[in-house]
């Protein structure tokens, strides 16, 4: 007796599943295990170094972790109103780390801040200004008291006698159409007459795109609602955004399509088998989701949104094995349930092999979603298996009704007129060579192409509210930057000196719109060293500050501010940042590396030509150009070169299998459905104008199981013409049905798949269908 006949197993499995179900449960109460990070799709480089591994982390934070809020109205007061209701309710959401309005900084704590700063920060220009015509600061600062309408520093006069305050003030705010009001408090940007204010909201520094909060779209919902019923007009940009709209439409994208696919594929089935008995093969179903589930959480501790909805279209092949199986019981006149399931499982395991031999493939590519896809779909599959083996026998003694006629009518029909259509063309030819000639021309202008942009949909508008803020602030993110190794702080900047005098060039040219380095805000040290010299004669010669003498300040107290400068100590990179002033340079700095050395970035926005940028980097002077974009990109084609690779080896290892179960001649005749399915869906893609993408590809692995899966079920001569005939409609249908759902996806690589698998699982159906004989019209 098989093993599948003992109620032991049975029993045994249906406690593992109650496990298995229990311990995903308490590990989703745990923490919500549902992933919908971009970033967490795509491999880690290890060929990076840590500098660059740390500055990809950082660039990805300042860009995702940051929300930037802009509000306007047609009044000054009610923008304010509006802009303290944002930030008080936004602060109160416990949804962010910060949430950034209106400024008012500890003016004291600014004081000692900017005096510890004067010799280190202070750009050379401005410091050569001052050494080179002493007599010229001095008397300006002497203007800057009998004139009240003059910009005056924070620090008192006593303390800033060469006006270093108002200079590092200004050095703070790197150029750019966003000032700060010193009226309001609030930082503003004119455009034509309009005034914007603008709010910054920080997530927490494990949200972003790796985890956005739940309650982030909703609240940005409801503050856009409540801004349009004000007047007030809003923008918003930051990456968290699209990760939280991308969240919410797949989460339902996933619902409808699974609910979609599984309605429709049994209402055909009870159309079909006219009994609720049908009904009972969603648990095969709902088995294979939950393994499926389970297998890519323990794995990889959480599970990708993608591939949920990715997952959801297995539904129609979850079902191809317990269709195959009682799909004899519909025609025989009396089914014999053990006796079928044997015949049918037999055919049907060496099938699974085959795919899982094609998942295990896909396993050995360096993109976590193909993984996580690949364990999802085998965890899946052989859950499936297994129920319906052990379990779904007990649950159809027998079939209640009969085909309906109308259905055995057509389907004989149909497998009849693609048996005389094959005999048509091993007699005529011509069809089998216009054939050949309409695959070759498609494969020949198939367009081939991966970008990361195509893997999610991105709202327009949310792409249209990032543009005008950009154009507002003039700072456009891009994927491109520089990192920058060195010894120690003055080798480092001065590498960043000399790697921004190039970039300035590229800004002038107009191929790149701006810069950050660490060298904007801070001095080497030697300079600042030379500064005290410089300081020191200044000392000398009284002669310099004597239009302050005649306005009775006291020559003393002009020295000793000359002296407490001069022995002010020298600042390191970290000492220099370690204050508010310096907050948009201190994610440029790196810090230490385990290597001993410093790293820092060089920032880049509004990039229009890689090709100048990328022979500025020197690798052998540590000054790497990182352009995440073309990486990923390079990678995405390595990886589908690769992908087809694997798919040929699963070729090679499914011919053996076949060759051993059936012989050379009919192994070969089985192989050439799944890979003339594959070329047909390949040629469709060309004529129809789509590229083909690594998700088409992978789509295409599934079309290898699946058209094997049918090859293999048609050659079991131990059932009759009519009985395989309608196993692989029926499994063809129901799996064409949830695949082409997808096809329909918003989301461009979800749609892709799903194209990929539907045309291929079609073509799968009419070759596996010719190889059968033709079937005799009889109940």
């Amino acid at each position: 007796m098989p093993f599948y006949r003992k109620r032991i197993w049975t029993w045994l499995y249906l406690l593992l599943i109650l496990c298995v179900a229990i311990s995903l449960l308490c590990s989703w109460l745990q923490k919500n295990r549902l992933d919908t990070d971009l970033i967490s799709l795509l491999p880690s480089n290890g060929q990076n170094t840590q500098a660059q591994q740390l500055a990809a982390k950082r660039m990805n934070q300042r860009m995702n972790r940051d929300i930037v809020i802009l509000l306007s109205s047609d009044s000054a007061d009610k923008t304010i109103s509006a802009a303290q209701m944002l930030q008080k309710k936004w602060q109160a959401s416990g949804i962010f780390q910060t949430v950034t309005g209106k400024i008012e900084p500890d003016v004291e704590a600014l004081k000692a801040t900017m005096q510890r700063l004067q010799l280190a920060v202070v750009s050379e220009n401005s410091w050569r200004h001052i050494i080179n015509d002493p007599k010229s600061a001095f008397a300006q600062q002497a203007q800057v008291l009998v004139n009240p309408f003059a910009e005056r520093s924070i620090l008192s006069p006593d303390q800033d006698w060469l006006g270093l305050g108002n200079i590092i003030m200004h050095q703070a705010s790197p150029d750019g159409p966003i000032f700060y009001n010193v009226q309001t408090g609030w930082l503003n940007i004119e455009e034509n007459g309009k005034t914007w204010i603008l709010l910054r909201a920080r997530l927490p520094e494990k949200s972003g795109l790796i985890s956005v909060p739940d309650k982030l779209l909703p609240l940005v919902q409801a503050t856009q609602a409540s801004m349009a019923q004000k007047n007030v007009q809003i923008l918003m940009a930051g990456g968290a955004l699209f990760a939280a709209e991308n969240k919410s439409s797949g989460e339902r994208e996933s619902q409808y399509m699974s609910i979609l696919g599984m309605g429709l594929t049994f209402l055909l089935l009870l159309m079909i088998f006219r009994s609720l008995r049908i009904l009972f093969l969603v648990l095969p179903m709902a088995v294979g989701i939950l393994f499926g589930v389970a297998a890519t959480v323990s794995i990889f501790g959480k599970i990708h949104i993608l591939t949920l909805v990715v997952g959801t279209s297995l539904l129609g092949i979850l079902l191809d094995f317990p269709l195959h199986w009682l799909a004899s019981g519909v025609i025989q006149q009396h089914w014999q349930r053990w006796q079928a399931l044997h015949i049918a499982g037999k055919a049907f395991l060496l099938s699974l092999v085959i795919t899982l031999l094609g998942y295990a493939a896909l396993l050995i590519t360096p993109l976590p979603i193909l993984q996580q896809t690949a364990i999802f779909s085998a965890a899946a599959l052989i859950g499936a298996f297994l129920f319906s083996l052990l379990c779904l026998p007990l649950l159809f003694s027998r079939t209640q009704e009969k085909i309906q006629p109308l259905f055995l009518q057509v389907m004989l029909s149909l497998g009849n007129a693609i048996t005389s259509y094959r005999l048509f063309v091993v007699q005529k030819k011509w069809p089998l060579l216009l054939g050949f000639i309409l695959l070759g021309m498609g494969l020949l202008n198939l367009n081939t192409q991966d970008d990361i942009r195509q893997w999610v949909n991105l709202s327009p508008q949310w792409l249209s509210q990032a543009q005008k803020v950009g154009e507002l602030t003039q700072t456009a993110p891009s994927a491109q930057y520089f990192v920058i190794q060195a010894n120690n702080d003055d080798e480092l900047l001065a590498k960043n000196q000399a790697l921004g005098q190039e970039l300035q060039k590229l800004v002038l040219q107009k191929q790149l719109s701006g810069f950050q380095s660490l060298d904007q805000w801070v001095m080497p040290t030697a300079i600042q060293k030379q500064r005290k010299s410089d300081v020191e004669r200044l000392l000398k010669n009284s002669d310099n500050w004597q239009d302050l003498v005649y306005l009775g300040i006291d020559e003393n107290n002009i020295r000793n501010y000359l002296t407490n400068l001069k022995q002010l100590p020298v600042q390191s990179i970290s000492q220099s940042l370690n204050n508010d002033l310096a907050t948009a340079w201190q994610d440029l700095y790196l810090g230490k590396m385990e290597n001993g050395e410093l790293a820092s970035i060089i920032s880049l926005s509004g990039v229009r030509q890689t090709a100048a940028l990328q022979k500025l980097a020197d690798k052998n002077n540590k000054i790497y150009f990182v352009n995440n974009l073309q990486a990923l990109n390079q990678l995405f084609t390595h990886t589908r070169n690769q992908a087809i690779f694997l798919k040929l080896a699963s070729y090679v290892l499914a011919i053996l299998l076949l060759v051993y179960a059936f012989g050379w001649r009919k192994g070969l005749l089985l192989l050439a459905v799944p890979v003339l399915s594959s070329l047909s869906c390949l040629a469709v893609f060309a004529f129809v104008g789509w590229s083909l993408s690594l998700f088409a590809i992978f789509g295409l692995f599934l079309v290898t199981a699946i058209g094997m899966d049918y090859a293999i079920y048609v050659s079991t001569e131990q059932m009759a013409v009519a009985e395989r005939l309608a196993g692989v409609l029926l499994a063809a249908i129901t799996t064409m049905i949830s695949f082409a759902i997808l096809g329909f996806s918003a989301t461009p690589a979800i749609a892709s798949f799903g194209r990929s698998v539907a045309i291929g699982v079609f073509f799968s159906m009419i070759l596996a269908l010719s190889l059968l004989p033709r079937a005799k019209n009889k109940g």
